[in-house]
């Protein structure tokens, strides 16, 4: 009988050992082993037959000949029953360098007087890491369970050797044991545990639905459950989540089954996977809503690990089709950079940046993007921006700019240019005048006066390049400009060029320069004459347009609005995308020496922008040339209508002040007013002229005044002189505005103005206009 129970001792006990997770050990006096758990052998990756009745030091080819274990087992404790918490770390062949908590426990065997040293060995190696800030892993510890009978102080040793919450329990489910970890950490005491119904510990806070499943459902159909996750709400600790791992054991000498439960406390490495869960959830809602197209990119090799759904919008390829790819397998990438230097450089910086990267589509588009790279220690971030629309408002900008610059440059030549004009002109009329009709020099004097038009006329093509001429803006209806226009647009073309008109019945009303909008139609038409080389067709529509907020974002141009739209389409040899580029630039053509000046587009341009409008082209090379005017529409309007009368008189009696800084231009001013009977008073710069006028607001009639003088401009003169005397008639005269005067008073009826270089007969003409008012 006394054999039985202690074979039954021995065999739970055995029970207990092989039930608890952590590796467990047991030496004799003489340091050999006597008994090892099933986790040891797990752990170790050793075999009984290599182990048991060894000397602790000789196992694993003396793997286990440790200094510290040595110190702790010879040393420390002879001279303690007990010793915890003792961390040995160690470089073990079979599974790696380990860090491990030794907790040792030294018993007298009642029925052998023998010395059994027991040892609980935790493996801390990741928990040592987590504390580093590598990672959080799960703690690993063993559960032992109380060893009864002649085993119970051994028993009793095992589980209070463990530093896990442990409990077990008997068929009824009451507590026979607990362990020192149970009541620490579960803030309970012995008196309130042991015999107690395990649901009604802590006031019934152990009473829990799934504890409940695990005890009476899951594990009387097994012998066994590992890693039943519970959460739950203490009135002591709070909300923990905790792990049960449960062994079901049958004793031998009373049939009675005895519940083993470990508790492994996980609040903490669940709140961190939860965050952790969150966080990629986040990330992933990031990656795949995100705008900017995103690869990772596997350092060693560069192939594709993940891409996101911009991607695929932005180059046409999926993720599935880039994953374990390079990208220039792909035949994106324009840039054969090798990736080696580039991850190189990115090993050294942490972050890269290149800017207007080109890459291809799948279809084969060039666009132009931007990429930020980012190291991610295994996988490299790559964040890829379209900038290919930056880039076209980039060039917009430029040529914007361009074109400025020429049209400041054109503006200022043209203002002193148009002054020299005016006196060739002035005095070269007075000179013809002078001349008897069968004079030889008549007809020199006539070719003088024909090449100072034609000079004339180049300046007022520049300044409608510059936009900085007085534009006399009607209300007109674009249908009825283009159909007085059909007859002059027919004798440009050649006559095997179909010329036709399909015009809108709906009327158009636009506030324009008549003869300017008439200007852009014909050397649109007359470039499209020498684009058709052998016959073909030009056609000219109209129709209304809608632009709105879409449009503008589309296409990058415009303002919302309603826009009578012109489409002037030929048939001819079209262009290429670099032509289109490059046609509204000044002195540009493709016409060969003394075919062209390359202003007929660039005036065109100048034109249609000045009166807030925009023109655009269309074509491809050998399928013609489409270009698009939109000009906005009148909200209301009066369509203007000339009035035929009488010639007016050239002559009067008034008194007249000619203020000018030019002496030559100021002199032939004089001249001419005065020979037709007029009293003429002179100012050099804006302060004489307003001072004069203050001398003499009495007898003068009108001032004739240059927009652009020394001291005061013309529109400060007007302005002092408005304050004294506000009905005064006021003629402005320049070759140039430079936006001294606004569009809109350009505009108003009682604006008066003469554009120079004009001829005497203009003037005189203008003067009697403004004085008869």
């Amino acid at each position: 009988m006394v054999k039985q129970t202690a074979d039954a001792a021995h065999e739970f006990a055995e029970s207990v050992i092989n039930t608890v997770r952590e590796p467990l050990i047991s030496l004799d006096q003489d340091l050999r082993v006597v008994t090892v758990s099933r986790s040891f052998y797990d752990f170790f990756q050793v075999k009984p037959e290599e182990t048991i009745g060894q000397l602790i030091y000789d196992l694993g080819n003396k793997q286990w000949d440790i200094p510290k274990l040595r110190e702790l087992l010879e040393k420390i404790l002879p001279k303690k029953f007990t010793f915890d918490n003792y961390e040995v770390e160690h470089d073990f062949a079979t599974i790696g360098r380990r860090v491990m908590l030794l907790n040792a426990r030294q018993i007298e065997q009642a029925w052998g007087k023998e010395r059994i040293i027991l040892l609980a060995i935790e493996d801390i190696t990741e928990r040592k890491a987590i504390e580093a800030g590598l990672e959080t892993t799960r703690k690993e510890l063993a559960v032992v369970k109380k060893i009864a009978d002649a085993a119970h102080e051994f028993a009793d040793s095992v589980i209070n050797t463990v530093r896990e919450p442990l409990i077990s329990l008997d068929q009824d489910l009451r507590v026979v044991t607990v362990n020192r970890s149970f009541y620490e950490f579960f803030q309970v005491k012995p008196e309130e545990t042991v015999g107690q119904l395990i649901y009604d510990l802590g006031n019934k806070q152990w009473d829990i639905p799934k504890l409940r499943e695990l005890l009476e459902t899951i594990l009387p159909q097994k012998t066994s459950f590992d890693n039943y996750e519970v959460e739950h709400d203490f009135a002591t600790i709070g909300r923990r989540v905790m792990l049960l791992n449960a062994r079901q054991i049958e004793q031998v000498w009373g049939k009675e089954r005895i519940i083993l439960l470990a508790i492994e406390d996980i609040t903490e490495r669940s709140r961190l996977e939860n965050q952790l869960e969150e966080s990629e959830f986040r990330y992933r809602r990031l990656f795949e809503t995100a705008s900017d197209g995103i690869v990772l990119l596997e350092k060693k090799e560069g192939h594709v690990a993940h891409a996101n759904p911009a991607i695929e919008k932005m180059l046409g390829y999926s993720e599935a089709e880039c994953l374990g790819k390079k990208l220039h397998e792909l035949g994106i990438s324009i840039d054969r950079r090798d990736f080696s230097a580039t991850m190189q450089d990115l090993d050294r910086e942490g972050i890269l940046n290149y800017e207007d990267v080109p890459l291809k589509t799948r279809t084969g588009q060039e666009i132009y993007t931007d990429i930020y790279m980012v190291d991610r220690a295994v996988l490299a971030q790559c964040n890829i921006r379209d900038v290919s629309e930056r880039k076209k408002l980039q060039a917009q900008l430029l040529h914007s700019q361009k074109m400025e610059a020429v049209g400041t440059l054109a503006g200022g030549i043209a203002h002193d240019f148009n002054n020299m004009l005016n006196v060739i002109m002035g005095y070269g009329n007075m000179v013809m005048d002078t001349l008897a009709a069968d004079s030889p020099a008549r007809a020199d004097m006539s070719e003088v006066l024909v090449a100072a038009d034609r000079a004339a006329d180049l300046t007022r093509r520049l300044l409608l390049f510059s936009r900085k001429n007085v534009v006399e803006v009607k209300p007109v209806n674009i249908n009825a400009l283009i159909l007085g226009l059909q007859k002059m647009l027919a004798r440009i073309i050649r006559e095997n060029i179909e010329f036709h008109l399909d015009l809108t019945d709906t009327p158009l009303i636009v506030a324009v320069d008549t003869g300017q909008i008439e200007q852009v139609l014909i050397n649109l038409a007359s470039n499209a004459k020498d684009a058709i080389l052998e016959g073909g067709r030009l056609l000219i529509t109209t129709g209304l347009a809608e632009i709105d907020e879409e449009y503008v974002a589309a296409y990058g141009y415009g303002q919302p609005g309603r826009y009578a739209l012109i489409t002037v389409a030929d048939t001819g040899q079209g262009m290429d995308a670099d032509t289109q580029q490059k046609i509204f630039e000044p002195f540009f053509t493709t016409k060969g020496v003394g075919e062209g000046t390359g202003l007929g587009l660039a005036i065109s341009y100048g034109i249609i922008k000045q009166h807030n409008g925009y023109i655009k082209v269309y074509s491809e090379p050998g399928d013609g040339t489409v270009f698009k005017i939109f000009l906005p529409l009148c909200a209301e309007a009066v369509l203007d209508k000339k009035l035929e009368g009488a010639a007016p008189v050239m002559g009067g009696q008034e008194t007249i002040l000619v203020a000018e800084d030019d002496t030559a231009v100021r002199e032939l001013s004089r001249r001419i007013l005065e020979a037709f009977g007029y009293t003429v008073i002179t100012a050099k710069n804006g302060e004489e002229a307003i001072t004069i006028f203050m001398e003499n607001k009495e007898r003068i009639n009108l001032v004739l005044l240059d927009m652009i003088m020394p001291k005061k401009n013309g529109k400060e003169v007007s302005e002092a002189i408005n304050k004294v005397c506000p009905k005064m008639k006021i003629l402005f005269t320049s070759g140039y505005t430079m936006e001294i005067i606004t569009n809109k008073e350009l505009q108003e009826d009682d604006f008066a103005f003469i554009q120079k270089p004009y001829q005497s007969k203009s003037l005189l003409s203008k003067v009697r206009e403004v004085l008869d008012k």
